[in-house]
């Protein structure tokens, strides 16, 4: 919620003492507090309306005085407080003043001006009626050097500030807008198990296009042969990386170069050396060999450094998939060997059977391990997508999402996914938690694309 602090006018008498009235402030004029200035009052306002205000007054041409400061309850915690003492104090100061004296008779009230302004009690004044805190009989009288703390304020603040970055930022301060990556098809979907699986290229760039428009900036292409079957020929990737920057240019293309069909650098390596319009931004580069259920992705670590060669000679940067902690290792290799270099990008999937389980333990443990200089996106294989993708929107991360991954949109099992709703879920998940997603520009840059190796 907004607010904004301003000079009190004529006609904000009464609504200034509809605030102090929770606070027993509001008997003005009395014997304890004389008809308000107006010209020496400051409001908060939220939405039009007053919520807080405070006075102040020049007693003489080095000494100033608080008056009245009260915020109405519901809007405390929203540092109205301080930012109407800032502008009374710096009101003050405008007019010379040295020293301002306050009174208070709320303990926490004391704590928060000597906390805040550096005042110390020089004494303690009788109370002549029920004013404030009816059983406290005296004011506890502060003073403050207004003229010291105006000229400490600014490194204070940037003391205050740099603590805060360092020790106790809050997560949408430091986080990256969300990049949402879109992997289609796989290599394990059919028409059978999920009919909105796209396999034909015209499905997969339709597809392509409705995930861009729904939020996701990075597509994961598999293509598949007129059979339906999973293809490493490179002319089916043409076609459908022409037409997707035809349609959506600004999406960055990420290949396939999996070991699960082809053991052949040959193969596995062709879709890397499309140039023109087709050429790739991006390429999948799996950092080791493992299991799934329906069998085994094998990737030598002769394979991987020959796969990272080829796309640092090609200019397209690796997409690094990472399962486990000895994945990340590997990358590390790779990195000081300078097989790969600049900023780094990792996919971390969890929840597949034979590697990292899909826990906020492994989460944690997988990205404190990554190289410096490195950017991830989180996901959950079947079941755990949802959960997994949550934890790394939560976590500063970013999201891989989609059929390849979960061909169903709930772990019941019972709703189909397409991928337009899967990337729909997360770019609604992501609003809902504050943490906008990234634009094409922004994506490029997070990532490292603009950047020549």
């Amino acid at each position: 919620m907004q607010f904004h602090i301003e000079k009190a006018a004529s006609h904000d008498r009464d609504a200034i003492l509809n605030v102090m009235e929770p606070w027993n402030m509001h008997h003005v004029p009395s014997a304890e507090m004389a008809e308000l200035d107006l010209s020496c009052f400051f409001v908060a306002r939220v939405s039009g309306n007053i919520v807080g205000a405070a006075g102040y007054k020049v007693l003489t041409p080095e000494k100033g005085k608080t008056t009245l400061l009260g915020i109405l309850p519901e809007f405390s915690g929203m540092v109205i407080g301080r930012a109407l003492q800032d502008a009374r104090l710096q009101a003050m100061h405008a007019a010379d003043v040295k020293t301002v004296e306050t009174n208070a008779d709320r303990i926490e009230t004391i704590i928060w001006y000597k906390k805040h302004y550096g005042y110390h009690e020089i004494g303690s004044l009788k109370k002549v009626c029920d004013f404030s805190l009816s059983d406290v009989d005296h004011w506890t009288t502060l003073e403050m050097d207004l003229d010291a703390y105006m000229k400490t304020k600014n490194d204070r603040e940037a003391r205050r500030k740099t603590y805060i970055d360092r020790n106790d930022p809050h997560p949408l301060s430091t986080y990256e807008p969300l990049i949402i990556n879109a992997c289609l098809t796989g290599m394990v979907p059919t028409k059978f198990s999920n009919p909105h699986v796209p396999i034909h290229p015209d499905e997969i760039i339709e597809d392509a296009v409705k995930v861009f428009d729904a939020g996701a900036r990075i597509v994961h292409l598999h293509a598949r042969d007129e059979n339906g079957d999973p293809t490493p020929d490179a002319k089916h990737y043409e076609k459908i990386i022409g037409a997707i920057r035809k349609e959506r240019p600004e999406m960055v293309c990420c290949v396939t170069t999996s070991g699960r069909s082809w053991k052949e650098f040959e193969q596995r390596s062709e879709v890397l050396f499309l140039s023109g319009q087709a050429k790739p931004d991006m390429a999948s580069l799996t950092l080791g060999s493992l299991n799934f259920f329906t069998g085994p992705s094998l990737n030598s670590i002769e394979m991987i450094e020959r796969l990272a060669m080829t796309m640092k000679a090609q200019g397209i940067k690796p997409e690094m998939e990472v399962f486990d902690t000895g994945m990340i290792n590997l990358a590390k290799y790779l990195e000081r060997n300078r097989l790969i270099s600049g900023k780094k990008y990792f996919n971390l999937l969890f929840g597949n059977i034979n590697t990292a389980p899909a826990t906020i333990t492994s989460l944690a443990l997988l990205t404190q391990a990554l190289p410096e200089n490195s950017v991830w996106a989180g996901t959950g294989l079947g079941q755990f997508q949802l959960p997994m993708n949550t934890a790394a929107i939560v976590a500063g991360g970013h999201v891989r999402v989609g059929i390849e991954d979960s061909i169903y949109f709930d772990y019941r099992k019972e709703t189909l996914a397409t991928n337009e709703q899967l990337v729909g879920r997360v770019a609604h998940i992501a609003e809902q938690m504050q943490r906008p997603l990234a634009t094409p520009e922004q994506t490029r840059q997070l990532i490292g694309l603009e950047i020549e190796e």
